[in-house]
């Protein structure tokens, strides 16, 4: 209907004017002569009124004129073709025009797709968007360029996200196992292989996962999903204080998302209201005063990070607590509680003994290396120090 409506409308606009007469049909070729030669006469006039020409020259400009008039008078006695209305033109075009539109169409076109119901096999047509055939087909062609470039590192990312995307978790975590071989000390990839690894598991997080999840808060503590599994993780096991923790420090971070933070203050809300009447237990707070030996100060700049640890000493190198920070200004005064956990389970005050340690990386990573520069305590008490002095004497070969 669409289409014989601009149809209707183009002839509309053709047919009229081609029966429209001619308005130059009464203007001849010798008329036209006549009055360019009457225009060209008044420029040689004026130009002999203005002293441009002489009497002598404008007598042979106007001779020359005369004689070029007569010639052209004399080869066009005819007038200029006079266009009778084109109605033959008009008619043709009236019938072979719509003629020609739907024949192409019918043979063409597909008169069975004006039914919304049936494609052209007579099959339903399916809604926009890839079909479980295509998106198949999709992964089977990255599988087969990523058996090519094995080190694809993007290629594995968009081959693990499809995979979590259509639900196909367990395809998805041994996607994620490659990646963490190729991106070692990857914050994001271990927080997505452990949720990966749970939802093969109906969800739960105990296992690998958590401690895949302490892994990558050691490495970057302010991952917004690390934050929110172990939470998660936390609250799976029953310790809502410590799943407070990770929420509370995962809060700012989701502060202009306004929908996952509406979330994570549901979510704190409810552990808070559970935790009411738990009786309230002092949060140990170690305050840690950094500074540097003078003759390594120059070698620190602005875009240097500085990572403060807590660890227990003799145990395993995997930080209890962690904060990162800029390396400048220094000396400088910070606070290490239990907002700074990154273990999943316990409180600062549940360690008898620890250490801290101070580490200024030249590259942003946790990851120690050469020059940068490190400094630790002894080992100490937290319930009987509550405030312990790190210098950083130390810078790696």
């Amino acid at each position: 209907m669409v289409a014989c409506t601009l149809l209707v409308g183009a002839l509309g606009l053709l047919v009229p004017v081609l029966l429209r007469p001619n308005p130059s049909t009464a203007l001849s070729r010798s008329s036209v002569n006549i009055a360019i030669a009457r225009e060209r006469e008044q420029e040689l006039r004026h130009d002999l009124d203005q002293g441009s020409l002489s009497d002598a020259e404008y007598d042979l400009a106007r001779s020359d004129l005369e004689a070029t008039l007569l010639i052209d008078l004399a080869d066009d006695q005819t007038p200029m073709a006079d266009r009778a209305p084109a109605r033959l033109s008009a008619t043709l075009i009236a019938l072979l025009l719509p003629l020609g539109a739907f024949g192409l169409y019918f043979l063409l076109g597909n008169p069975a797709a004006l039914d919304p119901q049936q494609s052209p096999g007579g099959t339903t047509v399916s809604t926009p968007g890839n079909t479980p055939t295509d998106i198949n087909a999709l992964l089977t062609e990255l599988k087969d360029k990523l058996a090519e470039r094995p080190d694809d590192i993007r290629g594995w990312i968009l081959l693990a996200n499809a995979l979590v995307g259509t639900g196909r978790f367990s395809e998805a975590v041994p996607v994620y196992r490659r990646l963490r071989e190729l991106q070692p000390g990857d914050a994001e990839t271990l927080v997505r292989l452990a949720d990966a690894l749970a939802m093969t598991n109906n969800g739960s997080l105990t296992g690998e996962p958590a401690a895949l999840l302490i892994e990558a808060l050691a490495l970057d503590p302010d991952q917004p999903q690390g934050l929110w599994l172990s939470g998660i993780a936390a609250q799976e096991r029953g310790d809502l204080r410590q799943a407070l923790t990770f929420w509370r420090r995962l809060e700012p971070l989701v502060g202009q998302e306004p929908e996952i933070l509406h979330e994570v203050r549901g979510l704190i809300n409810r552990a808070s209201a559970a935790l009411q009447d738990a009786p309230d237990t002092q949060q140990a707070v170690v305050r840690v005063n950094i500074s540097v030996a003078p003759e390594l100060l120059a070698t620190i700049s602005a875009e240097d990070t500085l990572f403060v640890y807590a660890r227990v000493p003799d145990g395993p190198p995997m930080p209890v607590a962690a904060l990162k920070l800029p390396a400048l200004p220094l000396p400088k005064e910070i606070i290490l509680d239990d907002r700074a956990m990154v273990m999943t389970t316990g409180s600062l005050s549940e360690y008898p003994l620890l250490e801290v340690g101070a580490h200024i990386s030249h590259s942003g990573s946790p990851s120690k290396s050469p020059g940068d520069l490190l400094g630790s305590t002894d080992a100490f008490r937290p319930e009987e120090q509550s405030s312990v002095a790190v210098l950083i004497d130390q810078r790696l070969p």
